[in-house]
């Protein structure tokens, strides 16, 4: 029987395939959460249940020749295809491929520009091309449409200023992998010691002098059984998985590494990817948050011991621990391995209990709450201004203030009078927005005789 209907035929023919391509238990990124694909020095790519560390049945037949050095897989879910050394070795020994699961054949790819072997290989998140870092600290990027290589660079600096091609190259083993972002994430390796490193996006596709990374665990980190790490790759929630040959590991939020298990085969573990490119990764972890009054200030600090992806902190206020206001925002100062400390001054803390608690927000918009610190203030304060910075309108509160009516006035650095407000009791706004960025004295003569002053900034 013919069919004349173009969409009908479509249909059929697709209902078809999925039952062809994708018998059950094989399909490829049939469960992106739960399994990662591992590859072993001699070519095998084999399916891992990281629940239980178990391997399924390989993926691939044999390659028309044998190899000892296959590494630098990365699976690219635009076609369908992994990516990867079959041959790592540099020279004319060098086979860089491509497999389909689907039509269970291999491509062979032109070769590397490259001085070193390949052990740290991945596709990018877009799917249009593939990146490597041979052991000579060389990245290069393959374009998948053109089939050719760049020669990115080879200088890596890190936000300390150190030389990070140097421990590229000393700690040759490891890994690469990309997130949803854009964003490189490098394992270096070595038996003993291994480091965690982060290229921010875009990365770069063409000739670079330089490139800068952040260095997000030490290189000087011990392994856990002093065997080099070799694979890293995501799960679809954004936790990161790293390996040994032989061992499976849980990277958390402290960079500690949790033990999964042993492989259920043996060496499967020379490379691993998966199927997934995820936003956020490793959110902050609280260390410790602390507020205490100094001075008739409420100084509020806090510690974290990671910050990928954080965007900003946002200190917020509360007079009865449910209702909040924003004091101040600040900027994220980089993600960095070893613990950082943040502190906000509140100037102005309220008459009585102050409770405040700190607002993490990621680059994906998520937010991430820290504990609640209370401060009781003792002092004689009449006057409260915030939030410091502002950007439009700052908020005066007068309390216990009573009938009486009192002005505030704003100086520039100058010392003119630039804008004024009427304060009644309670809280009022001041709009500052037709001010240009910079510092200003919010000034006020009090009730009592006394002059109350208060550097802001204006954002």
């Amino acid at each position: 029987m013919k069919h004349s209907n173009p969409f009908l035929k479509a249909t059929l023919i697709i209902f078809f395939l999925s039952f062809y391509i994708f018998p059950a238990g094989a399909q490829i990124c049939g469960n992106p959460n739960g399994v990662i694909y591992g590859l072993s020095n001699s070519g095998n790519i084999v399916p891992v249940t990281v629940s239980n560390t178990s391997a399924g049945t390989k993926l691939n037949p044999a390659f028309a020749s044998t190899t000892s050095n296959a590494n630098g897989i990365g699976y690219n879910p635009q076609d369908g295809k992994f990516y990867y050394f079959q041959n790592s070795s540099a020279g004319a020994t060098q086979i860089f491929v491509s497999f389909d699961p689907i039509a269970n054949t291999y491509t062979t790819l032109a070769s590397a520009p490259l001085t070193s072997a390949v052990n740290r290989g991945c596709i990018s998140f877009n799917g249009a091309g593939y990146y490597c870092l041979d052991q000579s600290a060389n990245l290069c990027y393959y374009d998948i449409l053109s089939n050719t290589w760049t020669l990115v660079t080879n200088a890596f600096t890190d936000q300390y200023g150190n030389n990070a091609s140097n421990t590229f190259k000393s700690q040759g083993s490891g890994d690469i992998a990309i997130d949803g972002t854009g964003n490189m994430w490098i394992v270096s390796s070595g038996a003993s010691a291994f480091g965690l490193y982060k290229i921010p996006a875009p990365l770069p596709t063409t000739a670079t002098a330089s490139v800068p990374v952040l260095q997000l665990i030490a290189p000087t980190t011990a392994t856990p059984t002093g065997v080099n790490f070799a694979g890293i790759a995501f799960n679809s929630t954004g936790q990161i998985y790293i390996c040994t040959p032989n061992d499976l590991y849980l990277l958390n939020n402290d960079y500690s590494c949790s033990h999964l298990g042993a492989f259920s085969v043996a060496g499967i573990g020379g490379d691993l990817t998966s199927c997934n490119f995820p936003i956020s990764l490793l959110p902050v972890n609280w260390q410790s948050v602390t507020a205490d009054l100094q001075n008739n200030n409420a100084v509020i600090t806090w510690t974290v011991n990671q910050q990928a992806n954080i965007k900003n902190y946002t200190v917020e206020r509360s007079a009865n621990g449910t209702d909040w206001n924003d004091l101040s925002v600040l900027a994220n100062n980089g993600e960095m391995a070893t613990a950082q400390t943040y502190s906000y001054t509140d100037a102005g803390p309220l008459s009585g209990a102050n409770y405040y608690r700190i607002r993490e927000t990621d680059m994906d918009g998520k937010t991430n709450i820290s504990v609640i610190k209370e401060v009781v203030t003792t002092n004689n304060n009449t006057i409260a201004v915030w939030p410091n910075p502002a950007k439009d309108i700052i908020r005066i509160q007068q309390l216990n203030g009573g009938t009486k009516t009192l002005t505030a006035k704003v100086y520039n650095q100058s010392g003119e009078m630039v804008t004024s407000g009427m304060l009644k009791n309670g809280i009022n706004t001041l709009n500052i927005g037709q001010l240009s960025a910079g510092y200003y004295i919010v000034h006020i003569d009090l009730v009592s005789g006394e002059k109350y002053n208060q550097k802001i900034v204006k954002l």
